[in-house]
C-alpha cells in the first residue's frame, strides 16, 4: 500500500507528536502509582530521580538508581537505570537493566528502550523480537519505525517497507520514515514513487542533505532536470566536496544545454580523485587494523567531505566502540547525524561531548 503525503493528510499528522528519529522516540515511560514514587533510603523518590534525568544530571541519577537496584528495587527503577545508561552510550549495561525491567513488567515503551540498546550493539534480530512484543502490546508507529530500521540492517527490505508504510499512515510527517522509504524506493529504481516521500521529508527537515541528494537523483530520472539541478546545487553549497552531487550536476547541466558549465563540473569531479584516493588509503588502513581509532575518525572526516554521510556514520560508530570517552568522536557523530537529518540524535551526541569535556 502506498501512502499519500500531500496536503491534508500530512497536516492531520501534525496534530500529534513529532519525532525526528529513534532516539527522539524514546521517552521516560513512568507509572504514577504510589509505589513508583516511594521514598528511597536516601529520601529520594523515583519522581525526583526522573527530574534528575530530565535535567541532564545523569551521573547523579545513575548513583541513586544503582543504590536502589542493588537493594532489589522495583522494575521501574531498573527501567530508569537502563534509560539513563542509554543516554550515556553504555548500551551493554543498559541492556542488562532493561532486561530486568521487562522480565518483571513487559511494558511497550520499556521494550522499545531495550530494542534500542540491542540495536546499538548490532543485535538487530533480538531488537526485532523486543519490538514485536512492544507492537503486540501497543501498535505505536514509532515502534514500527524502529523495527523498520532493524529490518533494513538485516536486509529484510520488504519488512522494512511495510513498517515504514504503516508508520506513515498514522504519522505522515515523520521525517526519518519519509526519508528511509524514499531511499528504499530510489535504491530500487522506483524514482517516481520515491519523489513524494523525499519531498515531504524536506518539507519537515529542509536541511536533510541526504534526502535532497536523493531527490535530485529521482528528479533526474523522472524527466525534471531543472529540479535535479536545484537539488544538486543545494547539496554542493552545503558540502562542496560532495562527489555524487558534482558528478550528477555536470550531467544534468549538459542535458539542460549548458554544455560548458556541465563539462566544468565533470572536470571538477575528476579532480576529486585525490580525495577518493585518500578514502581508499584510510579504508585499507582500517581494514588491516580494525582497532585503529584515529584511522577510523580520519576516514569518517574524508567520507563526510565527499558527501558519503551514511558510510561516515558507520565509521564513527565503530570508532566510538574503540574510544567511548573521546569527546571529539561525539562531536563528529553530531555532524554526521545532522547531515542525515537526525537532529535529536545530533543534539544528544553534542551534549554528551560537552559532558565528557566537563568531566561530568
Amino acid at each position: 500500500m502506498r501512502v499519500s503525503y500531500s496536503g491534508a493528510h500530512r497536516q492531520a499528522g501534525r496534530r500529534g507528536a513529532r519525532w525526528t528519529g529513534w532516539t527522539a522516540g524514546l521517552c521516560l515511560a513512568l507509572c504514577c502509582s504510589a509505589p513508583a514514587f516511594a521514598q528511597t533510603t536516601r529520601g529520594q523518590s523515583l519522581g525526583a530521580i526522573e527530574g534528575m534525568i530530565r535535567a541532564g544530571r545523569l551521573t547523579e541519577a545513575e548513583r541513586a538508581l544503582r543504590s536502589l537496584t542493588s537493594a532489589g528495587a522495583t522494575a521501574q527503577a531498573d527501567y530508569l537505570l537502563g534509560f539513563t545508561l542509554l543516554q550515556l552510550y553504555r548500551f551493554d549495561e543498559a541492556e542488562a537493566a532493561l532486561r530486568r525491567a521487562v522480565e518483571r513488567d513487559p511494558r511497550a515503551p520499556w521494550l522499545h528502550a531495550l530494542a534500542k540498546a540491542l540495536q546499538e550493539q548490532g543485535k538487530n534480530l533480538a531488537a526485532i523480537e523486543a519490538l514485536d512484543r512492544a507492537i503486540a502490546l501497543e501498535p505505536d508507529p514509532e515502534y514500527r519505525f524502529a523495527r523498520a530500521m532493524c529490518s533494513l540492517n538485516v536486509g529484510d527490505l520488504a519488512g522494512a517497507e511495510a513498517d515504514l508504510e504503516r508508520c506513515l499512515e498514522e504519522r505522515p510527517e515523520h521525517p526519518e520514515a519519509l526519508y528511509n522509504l524514499g531511499k528504499l524506493l530510489v535504491d530500487r529504481g522506483e524514482y517516481a514513487a520515491g519523489l513524494e516521500p523525499l519531498r515531504a521529508c524536506l518539507e519537515e527537515q529542509p536541511g536533510h542533505l541526504e534526502a535532497r541528494f536523493l531527490l535530485g537523483l529521482a528528479a533526474s530520472h523522472t524527466g525534471d532536470p531543472e529540479a535535479a539541478r536545484a537539488a544538486f546545487e543545494a547539496v554542493m553549497a552545503a558540502v562542496p566536496g560532495h562527489v555524487g552531487a558534482r558528478y550528477n550536476l555536470g550531467r544534468v547541466l549538459i542535458r539542460l544545454g549548458r554544455q560548458e558549465e556541465g563539462v566544468a563540473r565533470l572536470e571538477e569531479f575528476r579532480s576529486l580523485s585525490r580525495l577518493r584516493d585518500q578514502i581508499d588509503f584510510y579504508r585499507q588502513a582500517v581494514k588491516k587494523n580494525p582497532r585503529n581509532h584515529e584511522g577510523r575518525i580520519a576516514l569518517a572526516r574524508l567520507l563526510l567531505d565527499a558527501g558519503r554521510g551514511e558510510e561516515a556514520l558507520r565509521e564513527i560508530l565503530a570508532a566510538r566502540q574503540l574510544a567511548p570517552r573521546d569527546p571529539a568522536t561525539y562531536r563528529l557523530l553530531g555532524v554526521a547525524f545532522r547531515r542525515l537529518g537526525k537532529d535529536a540524535d545530533a543534539l544528544r551526541a553534542e551534549e554528551f561531548a560537552l559532558r565528557l569535556e566537563s568531566g561530568r
